[in-house]
């Protein structure tokens, strides 16, 4: 029986950033067993802090609404205390952190990190210490090979890549170009394109890859579109998938030949790019077009749910916000399922869990990690100014 749950905003945040170390009485517990410590390591500062403030809001929400009831187990109800740190969108800082929360904040879980170039680096840590981890990195070379502790709730990149392929059959697209960020997720992106291309299902025709502080991609803009064609796929969050659609249209290049994957979903794509995001494709959960959902099944609901709490709660929805969510609300849902706090009673719980969450369908195993179902992902295109469901889902 899949478990549901969706997210209540307008509560007042009972979440503290904890600081400092103890000695555990209990694991996870931080030496008070009424609680149950998650650790947040997240980017909020640095080039990727767009997620980062988007994750901090959503883990906020939903520690509120766990807390409103509290967990039970062991005999005891619980609450949740989550501790969120900072880790600058540095890999290094990132590392840094994971120790620290393991080591001294003696957390039971860990969300995060929020980015792929920022989780790689904490897998051999969090397995070694034997902490459940849920990443909101969306690279496939997270959680493939499987590691034991650690999770994801993004779609892998190879499921993008499909969704984006059966699009360009329904277009006659052939011939592709890529632009992309030069980082771990960015990489993951393009060896995507470069195996359809291997396979004969696309022609990549151009490629080219650019740092994530980046001001202006006119420069790479010219390179992509003198190759003619048919489709151009963008690897970037904000701000950069936004300079990347203003330098598209710059050189005349049609906003719905370009296809962006689900790190363009931020409220701030659409903000920055401005009129040049019109148009546009993005591959993401069917959430970011909430005020479009029809809630007909418990699913859709989670997802309306949570859309319109989030919104009416910050004044507009952000694309990142149900991954962090889902991160949070797993680990909450293998506490319960194990009845414990335990990380490793909490790992064998998260390890066989169906999950419907705000962001999608999550079917783990001990032989799948990965994010979302592919069924729980959409074609979205920008119209009058707003992510709205497209044709081509």
């Amino acid at each position: 029986m899949s478990t549901r749950h969706w997210v209540a905003a307008g509560l007042a945040a009972v979440v503290t950033v904890a600081v400092g170390a103890g000695c555990a009485k209990e694991q996870g517990s931080g030496g008070d067993s009424s609680q149950i410590v998650i650790g947040a390591d997240l980017e909020l500062s640095g080039p990727a802090a767009v997620q980062g403030e988007a994750y901090q809001r959503a883990l906020k929400l939903v520690a509120a609404d766990i807390n409103k009831t509290g967990i039970k187990v062991g005999g005891k109800t619980k609450k949740i205390k989550l501790v969120i740190k900072d880790n600058k969108s540095d890999p290094a800082e990132s590392l840094t952190v994971a120790k620290s929360l393991i080591d001294n904040d003696h957390v039971a879980a860990m969300v995060g990190a929020g980015a792929s170039p920022t989780t790689i680096p904490i897998i051999p840590t969090v397995e070694q210490r034997k902490v459940p981890l849920v990443s909101m990195g969306s690279s496939d070379a997270i959680v493939k090979p499987v590691r034991k502790y650690v999770f994801k709730t993004p779609g892998n990149t190879d499921v993008i890549g499909d969704i984006m392929l059966k699009a360009f059959a329904k277009k006659k697209i052939k011939k592709i170009a890529v632009l992309s960020v030069d980082n771990a997720y960015g990489q993951a992106g393009l060896k995507v394109w470069q195996q359809l291309d291997k396979e004969g299902k696309i022609d990549l025709v151009a490629h080219e890859a650019f740092p994530d502080s980046v001001k202006d991609l006119s420069v790479q803009a010219t390179k992509v579109t003198s190759a003619d064609p048919d489709a151009v796929v963008v690897w970037a969050i904000p701000p950069q998938s936004g300079l990347a659609a203003k330098a598209l249209r710059q050189h005349k290049y049609p906003g719905d030949h370009v296809y962006y994957d689900t790190g363009a979903g931020s409220e701030l794509f659409v903000k920055g790019a401005g009129a040049a995001s019109e148009g546009s494709y993005m591959v993401h959960s069917r959430v970011l077009a909430g005020n479009e959902i029809t809630a007909t099944t418990p699913a859709a609901q989670t997802e309306k749910n949570f859309f319109t709490e989030y919104s009416a709660k910050y004044g507009n929805f952000s694309g990142f916000a149900p991954m962090a969510a889902d991160a949070l609300n797993l680990i909450v849902a293998g506490i319960k399922k194990a009845g414990s706090a335990d990380s490793q009673d909490i790992q064998k719980a998260m390890e066989n869990l169906d999950y419907d969450g705000t962001f999608g369908t999550y079917q783990f195993s001990p032989s799948n990690h990965g994010g979302v179902n592919e069924s729980s992902l959409t074609v979205l295109q920008v119209k009058n100014g707003t992510w709205s469901l497209s044709d081509l889902g």
